[in-house]
């Protein structure tokens, strides 16, 4: 009688599992049609100039009109521009100054130049005598870490350019050893669509 009862409860516990070990399946499905927007492309480009040529690959020789002395500074406009079809960014990333095979007098006139660039209203605001022509955007050394924060340009008309003012200074104290030295300035630009 035991071992009926056993049996007829074992059944009974596995009767319970099976019902429980059921379970419910659903099939989900939805569906729907959408409408393909239209993909554009446009064109990203920055070129530099003085306002009347200007290239991607700009050879910026305005600076080159005479001597730099200690105390003294040479400065000159260059206008950036957005030649593209899409709105975008541009930034300062770089500046270098010693010419490709200096020489002592160059590295040491390199590291001690400095490099300040404006943002002005015009290239009028960039000539020989302006001391304060418009918005500091960079002052420091010429250094491949030289950066601003990015600047807006449109695509076109209005607003599509920028007129910088590129000043190199020597301090006061500077060190003799620069006397004779050259500069190339060679500034790096990036342009981002905004």
């Amino acid at each position: 009688m035991r071992k009926t009862l056993l049996t007829a409860l074992a059944a009974a516990v596995l009767v319970v599992l099976l019902a429980s070990a059921q379970g419910t399946a659903a099939l989900l499905r939805a569906q729907s049609e959408l409408t393909p927007g239209t993909i554009t492309t446009g064109k990203l480009a920055i070129k530099a100039g003085n306002g009347s040529s200007s290239d991607t690959d700009y050879v910026f020789s305005d600076l080159n009109n005479g001597a730099l002395v200690p105390g003294g500074y040479r400065q000159a406009p260059l206008t950036i521009s957005n030649a593209g079809n899409v709105a975008m960014t541009y930034s300062l990333t770089g500046a270098s100054s010693a010419p490709s095979a200096p020489t002592q007098a160059d590295i040491y006139l390199a590291a001690t130049v400095d490099l300040t660039v404006y943002a002005v209203g015009g290239s009028a605001a960039c000539q020989p005598g302006v001391l304060s022509p418009g918005t500091v955007l960079y002052q420091g050394k010429p250094s491949s870490t030289a950066t601003f924060a990015p600047r807006h340009l449109t695509a076109q008309g209005i607003g599509s350019a920028e007129v910088l003012c590129v000043r190199i200074s020597l301090p006061q104290n500077a060190d003799q050893r620069a006397a004779g030295g050259k500069l190339r300035l060679v500034l790096s630009w990036r342009g981002d669509q905004a």
